[in-house]
């Protein structure tokens, strides 16, 4: 089900935003570029009308050089012709041009000197002849190298804001005899601007008018059509979302939108795609799971059957203990006879009677043992086949085990495809990729389960081949036990044709006494080492008792994984059954 979600912006508000703020934005731009460059204009033909009026006038003074230098000369005076002839020029330039300030000035010893000042005469506050004049250093460099030099609006503490031309004035020999100022107040700037700017807002202000009525109607007829796309990509999200993968989103617009919607079906068609591999998925896990549960109960019988077969090797075993210390008990009888025979050598002749008894006696007895022995080797080629068997079926478990350690690794790769496709498929993947996730740590903990078995096999075979040596050991010795048993029983035989010749082979015998002594010492010897050979294999036994409940307990495990894989693979279905998906023949 889907979440519900908090209400939002809406998206047509947010495009009429995005379109209106730019045009608000530029005509607000346009008309402070406006109005600074008319502004700019407005004091750039200011500067250019005072710096020509400037000049004109300096040009104009230039030809009344003979009244300017006389007015230079320190007899000069206020109350000069020369000085209120000037004064009278100056002030009617003033008047005529409509100039703040008409002034002349010259460069002294003592420094700068207002000259004549072109106020109105009745202007107490005008710069009498004389007084002190402070410049810009670097305009007094520029006036002093000949250049005409002209101002911006400049906050004058006295005079307030206003904007000045100063030129040099020369005589008809270029030879410079004064300087002349003009100030021009920033409020005339101001209303040449004002003028300017009035007559750009009546051409701007409609041209603007028009642009954004037809921004405004190209707006419309574009979010229209960007709504309706995003309305149908909405509407094909929300049905994937509710898990309809039959939707088909159509293509409205040309534009990245349009991609959005081709890119959707194409979402679509994929997780159709991942879905139907996810179910195919789990009808082989779920199929690989019963073969796992099948091989499991397999190796649960083979360890049946190997915990069996090694009871009855256990079981020989100790009867073939039992049976060597008998053989060792009988060999102490016969030692005992044997010293007696040394001992007694001398009273032979008249105990052939018996001699000939006890040795019917030990033959029988010999013969049992030589009887047994034979089936001691018997048992123990059967032990070796036992051992064989055993190492078959352990090769067997661990083909087994590299087929599940196959089906394993597909289960991985199966894993790791729909980890990817649920990455790809991005939030409507997410729980695909969880239970990607957690297949593929299943998969991992059945290879280490696989792995221990393996191991286990492996030592398990290590060890039936030890048992198979020492089972091969056993075999020669007890065929050299029965070797020697038919020696004595030859031996005997002989004893028993020489005991009418007893007085004559009485030195023979003591020898052959002898010679029996040692025969008897390794024959105890083999028997020796026939009981420790028994022990090893008693504990061999025991010890592949133990890996057979190893194995079996790996077997249990085994199972159990298989039971997990069997329910994994049924989750996985149910969650792909969440979704609809339409089926293509060739699918069905």
């Amino acid at each position: 089900m889907r979440q519900t979600r908090k209400k939002k912006m809406d998206l047509r508000f947010k495009l009429y935003l995005i379109i209106l703020v730019p045009l608000l934005a530029m005509g607000g731009l346009i008309m402070w570029t406006t109005i600074d460059s008319s502004e700019n204009a407005s004091l750039m033909t200011m500067q250019h009308n005072n710096q020509q009026l400037a000049v004109n006038t300096a040009s104009q003074l230039g030809q009344e050089s003979e009244l300017i230098k006389t007015l230079s000369s320190s007899t000069a005076s206020e109350e000069s012709n020369e000085y209120k002839s000037l004064r009278d020029e100056l002030v009617k330039v003033r008047l005529q041009s409509g100039a703040l300030y008409v002034y002349m000035y010259n460069k002294t010893s003592n420094g700068w000197i207002y000259t004549v000042d072109g106020a109105a005469w009745d202007d107490k506050e005008y710069s009498p002849y004389g007084t002190a004049m402070e410049f810009n250093p670097q305009i007094q460099e520029r006036l002093l190298s000949g250049e005409v030099v002209t101002t911006g609006i400049v906050d004058d503490p006295t005079w307030g804001q206003l904007l000045s031309s100063f030129t040099p004035i020369k005589d008809s020999q270029g030879t410079v005899i004064g300087y002349l100022g003009i100030d021009i107040s920033a409020e005339a700037v101001n209303q040449v601007s004002a003028t300017s700017l009035n007559n750009a807002y009546r051409t701007i202000i409609p041209i603007f008018v028009v642009v954004l009525i037809l921004s405004l109607v190209m707006m419309l007829f574009v979010v229209r059509g960007i709504l309706g796309q995003v309305r149908d990509i909405k509407s094909s999200l929300e049905q994937v979302a509710d898990g309809n993968l039959k939707v088909v989103s159509k293509h409205m617009t040309n534009d990245q939108l349009g991609d959005i919607s081709d890119l959707i079906n194409v979402m679509v068609a994929q997780l159709t795609n991942i879905l139907m591999g996810i179910q195919q998925g789990s009808n082989t896990l779920q199929q690989s799971s019963k073969n796992i549960a099948e091989t499991a109960q397999t190796n649960l019988r083979q360890t049946e059957e190997l915990s069996r077969a090694i009871e009855e090797i256990a079981i020989g075993s100790t009867k073939q203990a039992e049976e060597t210390e008998q053989s060792v008990q009988h060999s102490e009888s016969l030692g005992k006879i044997m010293d007696e025979v040394g001992s007694y050598v001398q009273q032979f002749t008249h105990t052939s009677e018996q001699l000939s008894a006890v040795q019917i006696q030990v033959t029988r007895e010999h013969e049992v043992l030589l009887e047994k022995s034979r089936e001691n080797a018997k048992r123990v080629e059967h032990q070796q086949e036992i051992s064989s068997s055993l190492t078959t079926q352990s090769e067997l478990a661990s083909s087994i085990s590299g087929q599940i350690h196959n089906i394993l690794k597909q289960t991985q790769i199966l894993s790791l495809n729909a980890s990817i496709e649920a990455a790809r498929a991005g939030e409507a993947g997410r729980g695909f990729a969880v239970v990607a996730g957690e297949m593929g740590q299943l998969a991992q903990q059945s290879e280490r389960s696989i792995q221990e078995i393996d191991e286990i096999l492996s030592s398990f075979v290590q060890e039936i081949h030890r048992m198979g040596s020492h089972f091969d050991a056993n075999m020669v010795a007890v065929k050299e036990q029965e070797e020697q048993i038919a020696d004595c029983l030859q031996t005997f035989r002989q004893v028993s044709r020489l005991s009418n010749e007893v007085h004559e082979l009485a030195q023979r015998l003591e020898i052959r006494t002898v010679d029996m002594h040692s025969i008897r010492q390794e024959v105890e010897q083999h028997l020796s080492y026939i009981a420790s050979a028994t022990e090893e294999t008693s504990a061999m036994a025991e010890e592949v008792t133990a890996s057979a409940e190893e194995q079996q307990r790996s077997a249990n495990e085994l199972s159990n994984i298989s039971g997990q894989l069997s329910s994994l693979a049924g989750n996985l279905k149910s969650y792909s059954d969440q979704f609809q998906i339409e089926l293509h023949k060739s699918d069905s």
